[in-house]
This record gives structure tokens, C-alpha cells and sequence, in this order.
């Protein structure tokens, strides 16, 4: 479990954080929303959390692939997996598909 301090919420937030190597400089980080987590969603913390991630862990923001993961039945019906970028102040995002990332990771998510 990964937790952190939300100045928009005053007050702490947790979620699931698995990081993995990609390759010698590239990192693929999933960030997984948790049920009891009692603050402010990876969703709106997204700006916040992938800056103070890749501070703790010596990674450059631009070196890593950002995913969002809500487990099915919680926020939404199904399980779902989203890339995430920030560009230039902005957030986007894109449905990526697990069986992907599984053969990305060369790991069962």
C-alpha cells in the first residue's frame, strides 16, 4: 500500500502501487484504487501522485507509463485499466486492455 498527504483533501489517501522495469530506463507503474481508501481518488490525484512516485523511486515522469487500475465493482462495473499522460498542465487518458499489459509485463495481472 502506498499512502500520501492530499492538500486538495486535507488529509491522507492510499491506493496499490506496483512498479516494474521495462527496460534499463523505462518503468511501467499501476496505481489500483482501493475500497477503503480514505481520501481522494487516484483519478484526481493523478498530478500529484505520479510526481511524488516518481520522486520517491528515482524515476523520470517521462520515462514512465503511467497506468490507472479500478478493481470491477468498485466506482465501475467492470475492471478497467487507463493510461495515463500529462501533458503541458492537461490529463488524458486511454483504455488499455489487461491482456496488453500482461504480455507488455510478461506477468499475469
Amino acid at each position: 500500500m502506498f499512502t500520501w498527504y492530499s492538500e486538495a483533501a486535507k488529509g491522507n489517501c492510499h491506493c496499490r502501487l506496483r512498479l516494474y522495469k521495462i527496460s534499463f530506463n523505462r518503468s511501467l507503474i499501476i496505481v489500483s484504487e482501493l475500497p477503503d481508501n480514505p481520501g481522494r481518488s487516484i483519478t484526481d490525484e493523478a498530478p500529484t501522485l505520479i510526481n511524488l512516485v516518481c520522486y520517491q523511486f528515482g524515476l523520470a515522469p517521462f520515462k514512465v507509463m503511467w497506468i490507472e487500475h479500478y478493481p470491477s465493482g468498485y466506482l465501475k462495473e467492470v475492471e478497467t485499466y487507463d493510461e495515463v499522460m500529462l501533458a503541458a498542465g492537461y490529463i488524458y487518458s486511454r483504455r488499455i486492455q489487461k491482456q496488453k499489459l500482461s504480455a507488455l509485463l510478461g506477468v499475469s495481472l
